[in-house]
């Protein structure tokens, strides 16, 4: 994927309000544009919208899970191959399983290993 110029935008993808800003506090203060959306409905219209460098995607939502907003995501010519890292609380091998084959190129288990998150957004963000 070709790096675009300018700051890099991160779509978070999170129902859970203190998660979503925790997110989007740490990534601003590394120096990264974010957009945040409630759920996977929003986070479709706010991908469409901004066309983000990297999402962040929770998978347990209301309205349109994570997996769902994923396979929707990808059949989007423009976000095909926008990097998409999936969190969840409920990391089981089914869960990893149906994430990476929706189309996740990583999937992180809360909580977050913070520093291991961030270095492998810097990774993919660079490459």
């Amino acid at each position: 994927m070709a790096k675009k110029a300018g700051t890099p935008i991160i779509l978070v993808i999170e129902d859970y309000s203190d998660s979503r800003t925790l997110l989007s506090s740490l990534l601003r203060a590394k120096g990264y544009k974010v957009v945040e959306a409630r759920d996977g409905k929003e986070g479709l219209r706010q991908a469409h919208r901004v066309i983000p460098d990297l999402i962040l995607m929770d998978l347990a939502m209301p309205e349109m899970d994570g997996v769902e907003a994923t396979r929707q995501l990808r059949q989007r010519h423009a976000l095909s191959r926008t990097p998409i890292f999936a969190i969840s609380a409920y990391v089981t091998a089914n869960v990893k399983h149906d994430a990476i084959a929706a189309g996740c190129a990583e999937v992180f288990p809360k909580p977050l290993d913070i520093e291991r998150l961030l270095g492998k957004i810097k990774a993919t963000l660079e490459a």
